[in-house]
């Protein structure tokens, strides 16, 4: 399998038009489109000054096998800003003592100035910009990503520098922005992103939800009564969440009770008879001791 080289390198983008000069290059065959995910060998081509456009793959091109689905280069990216229709993301520093050989440093290319990768300057920033595009054979979405740093934006050239690049008209229109209904760019979701860190369900410090008991047949009509329960680190025993399997941990089953006839809208508590089968939080052995003396007066 041939190696795959960036569309493009030594290259800056000052805004969106160079953007889509870049996309008209590829268009007319100028310059090459990425057609598959960069391997192992080929993100080391991943460097300031790098820009990669890929095709995303859609249902007309899964039968060829072309397109990417999702873009990866192995690096770790904090979140996304806007900035002149542009997504950025920079690039999450590294524990060295962690990841020794992360391929976000192993894979970089030294400093032109010398100084270590480590320093904020020299921190990858990726740049994202997307686009449909018509085809011949239909409508396309295109990505463009490049990488910069601070440091490089001193020595990297812009589009005017490059002649083959500087000459090109880009037709008006060829190339719309692809946005989704509310105005963010559907490009955040097509590329690596850090997992956020949300509970799974079922967590021991995540209240479980209100259960709601349908209305009776004898009323219909009326609004069903909703029970106000106690969270789930409440209702077990310590360690048993340690010693379950997350499946059963996370299997809460619903329970329902008989809807007596109250206003609309009424809250209750659990009924007695649940609360009663309830197991409770087990107590310090020294205040068993302490109770046990107490009820041993009492008698």
């Amino acid at each position: 399998m041939a190696l795959q080289r960036p569309t493009c390198t030594g290259v800056r983008l000052r805004s969106t038009s160079d953007a889509h000069v870049i996309f008209h290059a590829v268009s007319l065959g100028i310059l090459p489109m990425v057609t598959r995910r960069l391997d192992t060998e080929e993100r080391r081509s991943i460097v300031p000054g790098a820009v990669f456009v890929w095709e995303e793959r859609s249902p007309n091109t899964e039968a060829t096998g072309l397109g990417i689905e999702r873009w990866t280069d192995s690096i770790k990216w904090g979140p996304s800003r806007v900035r002149d229709d542009f997504l950025l993301y920079n690039e999450k520093e590294v524990d060295m003592n962690l990841e020794p050989f992360g391929p976000s440093k192993a894979f970089r290319s030294p400093s032109p100035s010398g100084r270590t990768w480590g320093d904020p300057a020299d921190r990858l920033v990726k740049q994202t910009y997307s686009v449909f595009v018509e085809r011949s054979t239909g409508r396309r979405k295109w990505h463009l990503i490049a990488y910069f740093t601070q440091e490089s934006l001193d020595y990297l050239r812009t589009i005017r520098d490059i002649p083959q690049l500087a000459s090109l008209r880009v037709p008006e229109g060829m190339y719309r922005k692809a946005r989704l209904a509310k105005g963010r760019s559907r490009e955040d979701y097509m590329f690596d992103r850090q997992p956020s860190p949300i509970a799974p369900y079922g967590d021991p410090h995540t209240p479980l939800p209100e259960i709601v008991s349908p209305p009776t047949p004898s009323s219909p009509s009326e609004s069903p009564v909703t029970y106000s329960m106690p969270p789930i680190s409440a209702l077990t025993p310590p360690g048993w969440h340690e010693q379950m399997p997350a499946r059963v941990v996370n299997h809460t089953p619903r329970l329902s009770f008989p809807s007596p006839n109250l206003q609309k809208g009424t809250t209750l508590l659990a009924p007695l008879s649940y609360l009663e089968n309830v197991p409770h939080t087990r107590r310090h052995p020294m205040d068993e001791k302490a109770l046990s003396s107490f009820h041993a007066r009492l008698a």
